[in-house]
C-alpha cells in the first residue's frame, strides 16, 4: 500500500507520518505580537498566524535577496513567466523560500501572488525548481528557533486542535506509529524502496521530456551489468585473477552511469545488478557494491536521493537473499508499472521496461540450497542478459510480425515446435538482406548473432547437443568483448556435460587468451588514473 504524496512538492517526503496537513509556523514574532495572539479569539487567531508568517516569509526572502541578485518592485499588473529567462528576477527569493525556509509550494504560490503579482501554476514552478536544480532532498530541513516553536505552541493551545508538527516524531513515537503504518520495520524498509522508485520516474520523466521521445533502451551500450555477469562466471570456474580484473573494471563503470543518470542506468544499478549478485550467491561483492553506490549516490545526489534510498533498503535485506530477491522483483514491477502509466511514453520504451521485469523474474527456486549456481537447462545468460533491449532490436531492424511473435516466446522460454524451423528461414532472410545491402553491415551481424542465439537456446532447451555446438560456435564467430565471454563460458560448460572435454579446453584457452582481455587491462588502467 502506497502512503499518499504531497501533490504540491516535486520531492515529497512520504516516509514521515502527517495526521492533518499545516502550514509551516510563522518567521518571527516580536513579544507583543505573541501576546496579541495569545489574547486573540480562536479563529482570528489562525488567520493572524497564517499572515504573519506570509509577511515574515517574505520579508526573509527579500532580505536575503539582497545579497544576490536584487527582486523587481511589485507590479500591478499580473506576470506570467513563460521563458526560462522570466523566472531569473525572483530566483533568489525563491530559493530562499522553497530550499533555505524549506516552505511547501502552496505557501510560496500564495506569497509570489500577494506580494510580488507573480502568477504561475505549481507544475511551472516545479519544473523551473527542476532548471535550477532547487531538489528538497539535497538539504536539512531547515532548523526552527525559539520563538517559532514558542508561538507554535501558543497557537496550539489557543485553537485546542491536536496536529501533526514539522518537527521529527521522537524515537517513542516511531516505535508506536511505525507498526500503525507498515506492520514491521522489514515492510516499512520495502515501502521506503517502492516509493523512490516512483519517485524517481515520475520527476525524471516530468522534468526531461526527450524520454517520451527518445530511445533510451541501447543495452549495448551499458555494459557494466554484463561486466558483472562475466565476472561471477569467471570465479565461478576459479579464474580468479580474471575474474578481479573484470570485477574492477565493473566498479569502475559504476561512477559513468552516475553521470547522467538514465532511466536504464536507474534499472540497471538498482536491479539487475543487485539481482545478479543475489542469484550468484556473492553476498560479499553484493555487499560492497551496495556500499559503494551509496556512498557515490550520496555524495553526488544527497542522502535522500531516490538511488540512495533504494539502495539502502536493499542493504538491509542483505542477509535474507530470498526476501531480497522478492523484493527487487517488486522493484522492478513498481519500474514497469510506472513507466507504463506515462500516458506520452513511447511503446518500446515500456516493453523495455515490462520486458525487463520479465528478466527479473527469472529466479532460482531455492536460493539458499547452493554456494555456487548450477548450470541447468535454462541457466543460459548470453544475450538474456540484455532480453529488455531484444525485442525492440529486432523489431526496428525487420518490422517482421512473425519476428515479433518469436521474441515473444523467447523472453518466455516458450518455445513451440516450430520455433527452431521459423527462426532458421528469418536466420537465412537476414543473410541474403546484407548480402544485398538490404541491411549495413553492423545491423546484418547483429540480427544473425540475434537469431542464432535464439536457436542456440532452443535446441538446449530440446536437448539436441548437436545443434547447440553447432549455432554455439557460429555465435561465438559473430561475437566480441564480454558477449564472447559469456557465450564462450556456456558452451564449455556445455561440452564437459555433453559433448568432448577436449573440444571444453580448447574453447576455454581461446576464451583467455582473446586480445579482449588486453583492452580490459587498459581500460582499468585509464578509469583508475582519470
Amino acid at each position: 500500500m502506497f502512503i499518499k504524496d504531497d501533490e504540491e512538492s516535486p520531492s515529497p517526503e512520504s516516509d514521515k507520518p502527517h495526521f492533518i496537513e499545516r502550514r509551516p509556523p510563522p518567521s518571527k514574532f516580536s513579544s507583543a505580537a505573541s501576546r496579541r495572539i495569545a489574547s486573540a479569539p480562536v479563529g482570528r487567531t489562525a488567520a493572524s498566524l497564517a499572515k504573519a508568517g506570509r509577511a515574515g516569509a517574505a520579508g526573509k526572502a527579500a532580505a536575503s535577496s539582497k545579497t544576490g541578485s536584487r527582486a523587481p518592485p511589485p507590479s500591478a499588473n499580473p506576470i506570467i513567466p513563460r521563458r526560462a529567462e522570466d523566472w531569473e528576477p525572483w530566483k533568489g527569493i525563491l530559493h530562499e523560500l522553497y530550499i533555505t525556509q524549506n516552505r511547501i509550494l502552496r505557501d510560496i504560490i500564495g506569497i509570489m501572488e500577494d506580494d510580488y503579482n507573480l502568477r504561475a501554476t505549481p507544475k511551472m514552478y516545479k519544473n523551473q525548481f527542476a532548471r535550477w536544480g532547487f531538489f528538497k532532498y539535497a538539504i536539512k530541513r531547515r532548523p526552527r528557533n525559539r520563538a517559532e516553536r514558542e508561538a507554535e505552541k501558543a497557537a496550539q493551545a489557543s485553537e485546542g486542535a491536536l496536529v501533526a508538527t514539522n518537527k521529527s516524531p521522537s524515537a517513542g513515537f516511531d516505535r508506536l506509529i511505525s507498526p500503525l503504518l507498515h506492520g514491521s520495520n522489514k515492510t516499512r524498509i520495502m515501502q521506503v524502496g517502492l516509493t523512490a522508485v516512483r519517485d524517481y520516474l515520475q520527476g525524471y520523466i516530468d522534468v526531461d521530456n526527450t524520454v517520451k521521445q527518445d530511445m533510451i533502451v541501447i543495452g549495448y551500450e551499458d555494459p557494466c551489468f554484463r561486466y558483472f555477469k562475466t565476472a561471477m562466471d569467471m570465479f565461478d570456474l576459479k579464474e580468479n585473477q580474471e575474474g578481479g580484473l573484470l570485477l574492477r573494471l565493473a566498479f569502475l563503470e559504476i561512477e559513468r552511469m552516475l553521470s547522467p543518470l538514465t532511466v536504464k542506468a536507474f534499472s540497471d544499478l538498482c536491479f539487475l545488478v543487485p539481482h545478479l549478485l543475489v542469484e550468484s550467491h556473492r553476498k560479499d561483492i553484493l555487499g560492497a557494491y551496495l556500499r559503494y553506490l551509496a556512498r557515490l549516490a550520496t555524495v553526488k545526489f544527497g542522502p535522500t536521493h531516490p538511488v540512495a534510498e533504494v539502495v539502502a533498503s536493499l542493504g538491509d535485506l542483505v542477509d535474507e537473499p530470498e526476501a531480497l530477491m522478492r523484493y527487487i522483483m517488486a522493484l522492478s514491477k513498481v519500474n514497469s508499472d510506472t513507466i507504463a502509466s506515462e500516458g506520452q511514453m513511447k511503446e518500446r520504451t515500456r516493453r523495455w521496461a515490462r520486458n525487463q521485469y520479465i528478466a527479473c523474474q527469472r529466479t532460482k527456486p531455492d536460493l539458499a540450497a547452493a554456494s555456487t549456481v548450477s548450470r541447468g537447462t535454462h541457466a543460459h545468460h548470453m544475450i538474456r542478459v540484455e532480453s529488455q533491449s531484444v525485442y525492440w532490436a529486432q523489431h526496428l531492424i525487420m518490422q517482421d510480425p512473425e519476428s515479433d511473435e518469436l521474441a515473444e516466446c523467447w523472453l518466455d522460454r516458450k518455445f513451440p515446435d516450430d520455433f527452431g524451423p521459423k527462426t532458421e528461414v528469418l536466420l537465412g532472410k537476414v543473410k541474403t538482406m546484407g548480402a544485398a545491402g538490404v541491411l549495413p553491415a553492423p545491423y546484418d551481424r547483429m540480427m544473425e548473432c540475434l537469431y542464432t542465439g535464439w536457436l542456440n537456446d532452443y535446441y538446449e532447451t530440446k536437448e539436441d547437443w548437436q545443434q547447440v555446438f553447432r549455432h554455439g560456435r557460429r555465435g561465438l564467430e559473430l561475437s566480441n568483448s564480454e558477449q564472447y565471454q559469456i557465450w564462450s563460458i556456456h558452451l564449455e560448460g556445455l561440452m564437459r556435460e555433453h559433448g568432448s572435454a577436449e573440444d571444453a579446453e580448447e574453447l576455454r584457452k581461446k576464451r583467455l587468451e582473446h586480445e579482449w582481455f588486453e583492452s580490459v587491462r587498459d581500460k582499468v588502467d585509464n578509469l583508475s588514473l582519470g
